[in-house]
């Protein structure tokens, strides 16, 4: 399901491909350059230059769909750096803007570019990575938590780095969890990764999946789970 200003992204690229007046397809060009500026504004994080929540909403029902379309699977991971707000106590605000502006651009640089990373909200990030089950998973969380928890900030009392907990599951074709339900499992593991301590990764290899013909409710019934 696209989103209204990507619909008339590609819109405006169908047009200008039919366009054969040379100044109105000038005209079009620099219309579709202003509104290239206004999307990366809508779809985008401005302090970590990945994407919004919102886009990561949208992405990732397309993900769940997809999967389920072609049969694939694809894995979800949720980042939080650990007591981030006593980093921002302790040096101030625009210290911390900084951290997480470099937290954005390491992520970038780790992942593939077919990989969908996003700042979810405060120091909580998420990538999608597509077609890539528990295995290939797995290593990349870990190639993250060893990358940002290579970080170095100076400060005035020396250099410090950062620790990261990380929650991650995979989707299978098979699997009747909706997005929010995964966005709720795999925050349940982060949760759980904080809770055993943070600096820590708890990753599910396999999402049991909904029985056939059997809503949650039912199924909770059935087998006594909550």
């Amino acid at each position: 399901m696209s989103s209204l200003p990507e619909k008339g992204w590609h819109l405006l690229r169908e047009i200008l491909e039919e366009i054969t007046n040379p100044e109105l397809r000038t005209k079009l060009e620099v219309i579709k350059k202003a509104y290239g500026v206004l999307y990366q504004e809508y779809s985008r994080d401005y302090l970590t230059g990945l994407y919004n929540r919102r886009s990561f909403e949208e992405n990732l029902e397309k993900a769940v769909e997809l999967a389920r379309r072609e049969e694939s699977s694809f894995t979800l991971l949720l980042l939080d750096l650990d007591h981030f707000k006593k980093i921002n106590d302790t040096y101030g605000h625009d210290f911390g803007d900084q951290v997480l502006a470099a937290v954005g651009k390491t992520i970038l640089k780790t992942i593939r570019k077919i990989d969908f990373p996003a700042r979810y909200g405060g120091e909580e990030f998420a990538v999608i990575l597509p077609g890539t089950g528990s295995y290939g998973g797995l290593g990349v969380a870990r190639r993250l938590k060893e990358a940002l928890e290579a970080l170095r900030f100076d400060t005035p009392d020396g250099k410090i780095g950062i620790t990261v907990s990380i929650g991650g599951a995979v989707f299978r074709s098979n699997h009747r969890l909706g997005p929010r339900e995964l966005i709720k499992e795999v925050d349940r593991l982060l949760y759980s990764a904080k809770r055993l301590g943070r600096r820590t990764i708890v990753f599910k290899p396999e999402i049991e999946p909904q029985a056939e013909g059997l809503s949650l409710e039912e199924r909770a019934l059935l087998f006594g789970k909550k």
